[in-house]
């Protein structure tokens, strides 16, 4: 297949797919398309300049009185290569799970400090899981300032003697949000996009567990560090 019938190919199966996931009519325009995608897919949103010289390529280079249609030019392979790792982002987009499993060490409420803080220095965490009343938290190093602040105000910060419960107290409860392991990494992506107008001034993690209640053992959790990794590599 020449490149150039191949990246109508492409072009073709990217436009049916965004329809898809979108449910918007076949009869809309694919520039309009692009903007309609991109509010809910980060992968979308952050290819706009490619995609929109994609479309400008695409009725440059293809006839439109032929039917089917007739290629006068054939794109160059990188581009076709980073054009179809877009369609492909879109078709099967990355999970969650097992991209960000791992093992996660979780605290209890009687745990001293002293061990989570030891934990996160080791490890160069600025939260640690914790269990408090059956569900699942986010205790971070933003919770530990505000109590140590406090504590010090009326003469009574004792590190060494404090619990995760003493700490936590003092834990913003807006402090993450819970993901089941089937949601992708777009959907993390628009989750700590949105956390704001939710009320979140600034969400530290997502816990993912099997089916995202914070009740279940987390098997992974997710930072904005580690999603600009993901921006970076898509």
């Amino acid at each position: 297949m020449r490149s150039g019938d191949k990246f109508v190919k492409i072009y073709n199966e990217l436009a049916i797919a965004l329809q898809e996931a979108t449910a918007t009519p076949d009869n809309v325009p694919f520039f309009e398309l692009l903007e309609i995608a991109s509010k809910s897919k980060p992968t979308i949103r952050r290819k706009i300049p490619f995609l929109k010289s994609m479309g400008r390529l695409r009725n440059a280079i293809v006839h439109d009185r032929h039917y089917p249609e007739a290629v006068i030019a054939d794109p160059r392979q990188e581009v076709l290569e980073e054009f179809e790792a877009i369609l492909e982002r879109i078709k099967s987009p990355t999970l969650i799970i097992p991209f960000f499993q791992k093992q996660i060490l979780f605290f209890l409420p009687e745990d001293p400090l002293g061990k989570a803080l030891s934990h996160m220095q080791q490890n160069d965490f600025s939260q640690v899981v914790v269990l408090v009343d059956g569900n699942y938290r986010i205790l971070s190093s933003e919770g530990i300032v505000r109590w140590v602040s406090n504590a010090k105000q009326v003469g009574l910060a004792d590190v060494e003697g404090a619990t995760i419960r003493d700490i936590y107290a003092y834990e913003e409860q807006t402090g993450c949000c819970y993901m089941g392991r089937n949601e992708t990494t777009d959907a993390a992506i628009l989750a700590f996009e949105n956390a704001i107008s939710k009320g979140i001034p600034r969400l530290p993690a997502i816990l993912i567990t099997h089916n995202g209640k914070p009740t279940e053992k987390p098997i992974g959790i997710i930072t904005p560090w580690d999603l600009i990794g993901i921006s970076g590599n898509q």
